[in-house]
Order: C-alpha cells, then structure tokens, then sequence
C-alpha cells in the first residue's frame, strides 16, 4: 500500500510537470493563451478536430500574407519626408507666391507631412498613410500644373487629374480613419501558433477563433478598387481636350496620354491581388466551411461550420 502509495504521488507530480515544460515550450506568446483558453471538450468529435485543424492550417497561409502586406520599416517615411522637406525648402526660398506655385509647395508639404505621420503611426498603418499622402501630394501636383495652362479647356485634363487624386487622396485617409487593423507583432505571434502541424494540434477553438478574428481584421474598411476609382474617372476626363482641335496637338497630346496613363495605373491597383482576409474566406468556403458569427455570449469569437 505504501508503495502503491508513493509511485501515485509521484505519477501526478511528473504529469504536471510535463505539462508545465509543454507550456514553456509553446511559441511566442502561446503559454499565456493557453493558461486562459477553455478546458478542451472530451466530447468533440473526429470531425470537429479535423474542421479545427483545417481551419488553422489555412490560417497559417494567410496570416504569412497578411503580415507582409501590413509590414512595412522606416525606410520609406524616411526617404519621402527628405524629400519632401527639400523640396519645400527649395519652394518657400525661390519660387514666388503665386497660385501655381504654391500648388507645388503644397505638395511638398503633403509629402514631408505624410512621411513623418507614417513614422509616428503604427507598423500596420505605415505603408497606406505613405500612399494616402502620395495621392494628395500628386492631387496638388496636378492642381499647380493647370494654372500653367493658359488655354481654359486645355485646363480639363490636369483639373480632372487633380481632383481624382485628391478625392482618392481623402477616401484613403478616412480608410484610415475607419480600420481597426490587428497590430503586426500580433499577427506574428499567431502566426507562430499555426505555423506547424504540431502547434495546430495544440490550440483550442477558442485560440483558432480568436487568431481568425485578428486575421480578418486586417481587411481595409473602404475597398481598393474604391479608393482609386476616382482617379480611373479622373483619368478618363482628362482625355476629353483631345477633341478639340482648336487646341495645339502638344496640349492634345498631353491630356490623352496623361488620361491614359492614370487610368491605367488607377486600374492595376482597383485589382491588386485579393486581400488575405477575403481569400481567407474564399478557401474556407471551398472546404465547405464558413466563417459565421459567435452566439450571444460571444466567447467562441468565430466559428466554422461545414459539411463533410
């Protein structure tokens, strides 16, 4: 009995302790979450193991993506705020005060503004408050360049430009204003709970639902393809002067290829590739699953249900 006794004692002190060494053992920030996560379901099915384990497995995929669209250094906020600030310098000590080209100072201004909020914001939101500025800055660039066009409709085509950018310029900026985008040190760390077979196997509902909530909150709450339809309609105006033959066949020239070439540009961008958060989705429904909301209590997060 005393024996029986003993090697008891001893059998529970060494499940606990591997256990604890599988906690230290987890990546990153996963110890934490599994010190928190629900008690694992005795009764889940084969089949409910296997939806989980698919679902983290695709979220490996797509969080990779995520993290390199939202990534970005200080590298470029550094180099477009130099420049922007050089060309300040330059406007505010040699050019005159005139409507066009304080249009240009403008630009500069935008630029050196732009890249030094991009420095200031977090890593997540870098990259589109360096675009955001870019489209305003190109927006006043335009604008200056129309009061250089002493024909009244020649005007047209850097008028049209100016204002798609700048309209583009603003509904970047509210996109802004309006996401709620997962910080990137989170998606790396999630990353890290899914990125092995053996990881996955490791988490519960409750971690894969709260890792899914992060990845899909990286979806920008105004679309691409709306942010930069202003500048394809811009750009299509801007092509209208080169009707009219009165005018001279350089003016004529400029506006079409101008039109052109930002309607072009504006229409690569209206179809970049499908975010991560939406060909997340995509590839759940291929499985026959989907993402669906939580119940009233809202502690699952999202969960997934299919057909098998």
């Amino acid at each position: 009995m005393v024996w029986s006794s003993w090697s008891k004692r001893h059998a529970r002190k060494a499940v606990l302790v591997g256990a604890a060494m599988a906690r230290l053992s987890l990546p990153g920030s996963a110890a934490a979450q599994e010190a928190v996560a629900p008690a694992w379901d005795e009764t889940e099915s084969r089949e409910d193991i296997a939806r989980r384990r698919e679902r983290a497995a695709l979220l490996a995929t797509h969080l990779h993506d995520a993290i390199r669209l939202h990534s970005a250094g200080k590298g470029v906020p550094i180099l477009v705020s130099g420049i922007g600030g050089a060309s300040l310098a330059v406007s505010l000590t040699v050019a005159p005060a005139e409507p066009r080209f304080l249009a240009l100072t403008a630009s500069s201004a935008t630029s050196l503004a732009g890249g030094i909020a991009a420095l200031a914001v977090p890593e997540a939101y870098r990259r589109e408050t360096v675009g955001a500025a870019a489209l305003l800055s190109q927006g006043s660039v335009w604008l200056g360049l129309a009061f250089f066009t002493e024909s009244g409709f020649g005007r047209v085509a850097p008028v049209a430009l100016s204002s798609g950018y700048y309209l583009s310029g603003l509904l970047s900026g509210l996109n802004l204003a309006l996401s709620g985008y997962t910080p990137v040190s989170r998606l790396r760390a999630d990353h890290a709970l899914v990125a092995t077979p053996e990881w996955r196997a490791r988490l519960s509902g409750a971690q894969i639902a709260s890792i899914e909530r992060d990845l899909l909150a990286t979806a920008p709450a105004i679309p691409s393809w709306a942010i930069h339809l202003p500048i394809a309609l811009g750009g299509v105006a801007a092509t209208v002067p080169a009707w009219d033959r009165d005018l001279s066949t350089e003016t004529r020239m400029l506006s079409v290829t101008s039109g052109l070439l930002a309607s072009a540009w504006s229409l690569g961008a209206m179809f970049d590739p499908e975010h991560p958060a939406q060909s997340y989705q995509r590839d759940l429904r291929r499985a026959g699953l989907q993402v669906a909301p939580s119940g009233p209590g809202g502690n699952m997060g999202l969960t997934v249900s299919g057909k098998f």
